[in-house]
């Protein structure tokens, strides 16, 4: 950003508003001097403060910056390029800033807003960015993301009134986009359209097993129980998926085999909590492996799936790849009857030796 620029069209569109320095600086909230430097290009003011400058004055942050249309659209779309990146190895949280600056820099960009909106944890950011979306955008795609973050933040709060009102307004499971699609398709594009339905809600359904069970069953289900049900969870992914092809599905049988040999170790049942964890071992390899692949790489073979393509752009959530995160989870307290067990060091051996960042496919870092 040019200073004498930006300073000229500060003073230009503050004298169109037959403005003094001196009323400026008072709505700014900032000295007169700050404007006389401003105007001067000595110095320019504060990203932060460039939402409210706008309009105070009538203009576009574009305008003010002196940002045509195509340079506009070439950054925005490089910003959204590297938090993409970050977020594929795990490093979401370093999107953050970036974000900000960007949405100070671009506050009309609805894209950059949605995207702040996912990168900030804050309940009440989350609250003001989407509530301004909705009252501002018409597209559906971007309106639909800001209920759907909504609805978590304001369930954060405790406002369950809001959060009820807003997930009133998304569609039932059965009158998706994804269900129509399927029905009214021909063919191919039938065939299609039903391998991304059955995936769709299995990834619902095993979301329901896993968090419903892990996260929401303190009165529902005892501890045996909830064993239970991690096994029927195994079960179902093993009936839908032949030979080992899980893909995505991986990281969902590490988490489970995980809880399951914790389980046991609980009730010092060492072979079938040593057997979890290997097989948790095994999962976690193979989503690495998932992960680390070339977008659109991983084909499925199974029946209900063959043909579907998978691998990259897949959210992890944190920096540090599954084989780290189940070496930091066999810290708790009930493996320690296994810890000096030999076979409990060889699959620690096994883990560290793949544990450390993600390595993403098509990363430019």
């Amino acid at each position: 950003m040019n200073p004498e620029t930006i300073g000229k069209n500060i003073r230009d569109a503050r004298r169109q508003k037959e403005m003094t320095q001196a009323v400026l600086a008072e709505r700014m909230n900032v000295s007169e001097s700050a404007i006389s430097q401003w105007e001067s290009g000595k110095t320019s003011p504060d990203l932060s403060l460039i939402p409210d400058l706008c309009g105070i004055l009538g203009i576009s942050a574009d305008w003010l910056l002196s940002v045509n249309a195509e340079q506009r659209a070439k950054e925005i779309e490089a910003i959204l390029k590297r938090v993409n990146d970050l977020d594929r190895n795990g490093r979401g949280k370093e999107t953050l800033p970036i974000l900000e600056e960007a949405c100070l820099r671009y506050p009309e960009d609805h894209r950059l807003a949605r995207a702040l909106m996912y990168a900030t944890e804050d309940p009440d950011r989350q609250i003001a960015i989407g509530e301004r979306l909705l009252a501002e955008c018409t597209e559906e795609e971007y309106r639909t993301t800001a209920i759907q973050i909504l609805i978590y933040a304001y369930k954060e709060k405790g406002n369950l009134r809001r959060a009820e009102e807003l997930a009133r307004q998304m569609p039932a499971l059965w009158t998706t986009s994804d269900v129509f699609l399927t029905h009214i398709a021909e063919g191919e594009e039938y065939q299609k359209q039903a391998r991304y339905l059955r995936f769709g809600l299995l990834n619902i359904l095993v979301e329901a097993i896993h968090y419903g069970t892990y996260f929401k069953s303190e009165d529902s289900f005892s501890e045996d129980e909830k064993a239970k049900v991690f096994e029927k969870g195994i079960a179902l992914l093993s009936l839908f998926f032949e030979k080992g092809d899980y893909g995505f599905f991986h990281g969902s049988l590490r988490d489970e085999y995980r809880r399951l040999a914790e389980w046991h170790a609980r009730r010092g049942e060492t072979n079938d909590a040593l057997g979890c964890l290997e097989n948790a071992v095994y999962h976690a390899m193979k989503f690495i492996e998932y992960v680390e692949e070339e977008p659109g790489s991983y084909h499925h073979t199974s029946l209900l799936f063959r043909g579907m393509t998978g691998g990259g752009n897949v959210g992890v959530g944190s920096d540090q790849n599954s084989a780290s995160d189940l070496l930091e989870e066999m810290k708790e307290p009930a493996f320690d009857s296994l810890r000096e067990s030999p076979a409990f060091r060889e699959i620690e051996a096994k883990l560290e030796a793949a544990a450390g960042p993600w390595n993403v496919a098509g990363n430019d870092d």
